[in-house]
């Protein structure tokens, strides 16, 4: 528990002031732990950094992170999206199938799946600001807390057993609560409108309970317990950022920022 408060402390205390810093400074962060969450994912299939498709996977990943020239608009361009999938089948037939199917196929999911979410989690701080970005941020934590504190109070009935046992539907909906009381304070704050911060906080709370739910279904299909070692107490990048990496996106998907 000691090792735990500690990172959590030095963590946080680096963290936020990266993203106060923003510009480079947070790019740069974000770049960082991209970087690490796509190793995490990686190595829970057992496919090696140094592997041809790992190494694709990576840069690709860290094409689509980057705000640049891989962006029309909002959205990856497809032209280069298909690119990247036809070299990767391609590896298949030039590897004579030591390179499965199954393996490139995790690499590009791994890619959208990592590189839209700190994508997302960088464009937010550019387009949006400190305040929006903290506002999102600390509306996940809520519900995080709230979660853990209610579903240990009163939380009965289980929200899926098969894929996270101790996750409770209470528990789910005392997270929901309270990420929305946390996003009305901000809306106080002049943040966002008040019912921004309604809408903003309920889809918040959900989204980022689906994304700790798959992540805890990669997990549980390679049967690990953690997706990393790189935060002591914690787990790795996956497990402290697997919420960001779908609330991030589905909030810019529905306009909500």
């Amino acid at each position: 528990m000691k090792t735990r408060i500690i990172t959590g402390i030095v963590g946080a205390a680096g963290f936020l002031l990266l993203l106060y810093l923003g510009s480079v400074w947070y790019t740069a962060l974000v770049f960082f732990l991209a970087t690490l969450a796509y190793f995490e994912l990686m190595r829970m299939k057992q496919i090696a950094i140094t592997d041809v498709h790992g190494i694709m996977g990576l840069f690709f990943t860290w094409l689509i992170v980057l705000p640049g020239w891989m962006w029309n608009g909002d959205l990856l361009r497809t032209d280069y999206l298909f690119l990247f999938v036809l070299l990767l089948l391609f590896l298949t037939v030039a590897s004579k199938n030591r390179i499965e199917y199954p393996d490139v196929a995790y690499v590009l999911l791994g890619c959208l799946y990592v590189g839209f979410g700190f994508h997302y989690i960088n464009v937010t701080r550019i387009e949006n600001g400190l305040a929006v970005t903290l506002a999102v941020l600390f509306s996940i934590w809520a519900t995080d807390s709230g979660a853990y504190f209610v579903g240990k109070a009163v939380g009965k009935t289980k929200l899926w057993p098969a894929i996270s046992p101790n996750k409770t539907v209470e528990g789910s909906m005392g997270g929901i609560v309270l990420a929305m009381l946390v996003m009305v304070l901000f809306a106080v704050g002049g943040v966002v409108t008040l019912m921004q911060a309604l809408l903003m906080g309920g889809v918040i709370a959900i989204s980022g309970q689906i994304g700790d739910l798959i992540e805890s279904a990669v997990k549980r299909t390679f049967n690990v317990k953690d997706s990393g070692t790189f935060l002591p107490g914690h787990g790795g990048v996956l497990d402290r950022c697997d919420s960001w990496i779908i609330v991030f996106p589905v909030l810019h998907v529905l306009h909500l920022l």
